[in-house]
């Protein structure tokens, strides 16, 4: 039998998560320092908040855009008659890109695998993945636009400093912007007690253990009159909490069922 991971799904997950929120410093002992002795962000990671207005499912809302950015942007929706949220990507089976792919749609974790020389995001939310070289490269010149871009990062003290460019247009909703945006994003991690979040938690729950930090920022002069920063703050969660996010599954066996609900069945040669 054919399954998918739907939206209903993984917000319930997310709900289940949240409620384990309590437990997780307790059961997760995550080392300092790497072996090259910079911070350790190896592992799987959950958001907690963020300290933007929010959106369709708590994601950070659009940054306001300058008066050239809306008419591009109208103009592309008006061309294919969208509103907003229409042709949501995840529906499609689409890559959300940066900066969706940091934002953890509907609860859906990322794992961070790092290396002296690399530093691997998989994202749940579409099978996504980042690589971030840390091995002194410049940004290339001729790497094709992709939806998460290419990234470079070098450490300043105890925080990795990373650029990402090479970026396709988006002009949906989730942060809309150029192929000229970049993103600047700062990774740092502190322990629970040292961190202050943006809003209370949901009564009854606690923090503790490691929290992951990217503070986010989005240069994009075509698009916008200034710079659009946010900041998210993840969780640690257990290694086995990432699901395959099989979307492309779920329209396949649609078909199949719409073969069976036409009569279609049995008469294959």
């Amino acid at each position: 039998m054919l399954t998918f991971v739907s939206v209903s799904t993984r917000l319930f997950r997310a709900a289940v998560l949240a409620v384990v929120i309590v437990f997780v410093g307790s059961r997760l002992t995550v080392p300092v320092r790497a072996a090259d002795s910079h911070p350790d962000f190896n592992g799987v990671w959950s958001v907690i908040q963020h300290d933007g207005p929010s959106d369709r499912f708590t994601m950070a809302a659009d940054p306001s855009l300058s008066a050239k950015g809306k008419a591009v942007v109208d103009a592309y929706r008006a061309k294919y008659d969208v509103k907003k949220y229409d042709m949501e990507p995840n529906q499609y089976c689409v890559e959300h890109g940066m900066p969706t792919a940091m934002f953890g749609l509907g609860g859906m974790p990322m794992e961070v695998i790092q290396q002296p020389r690399r530093m691997s995001i998989f994202s749940e939310a579409a099978n996504q993945f980042r690589r971030i070289f840390v091995d002194g490269r410049k940004m290339p010149e001729d790497f094709p636009p992709t939806p998460n871009g290419y990234s470079i990062g070098h450490w300043e003290g105890d925080t990795l400093v990373v650029e990402t460019g090479s970026l396709e247009e988006w002009y949906l909703a989730r942060w809309p912007h150029s192929d000229h945006a970049k993103f600047v994003e700062r990774f740092s991690i502190k322990d629970a007690k040292d961190v202050k979040l943006p809003r209370p938690l949901r009564p009854g729950l606690t923090l503790s253990g490691n929290i992951l930090i990217d503070e986010m920022t989005m240069i994009d002069s075509d698009m916008y009159d200034k710079p659009a920063s946010v900041t998210y703050y993840y969780r640690q969660i257990g290694d086995d909490e990432i699901f395959y996010d099989g979307c492309t599954q779920g329209l396949w066996q649609a078909e199949f069922d719409k073969r069976i609900e036409n009569g279609q069945t049995g008469k294959a040669q």
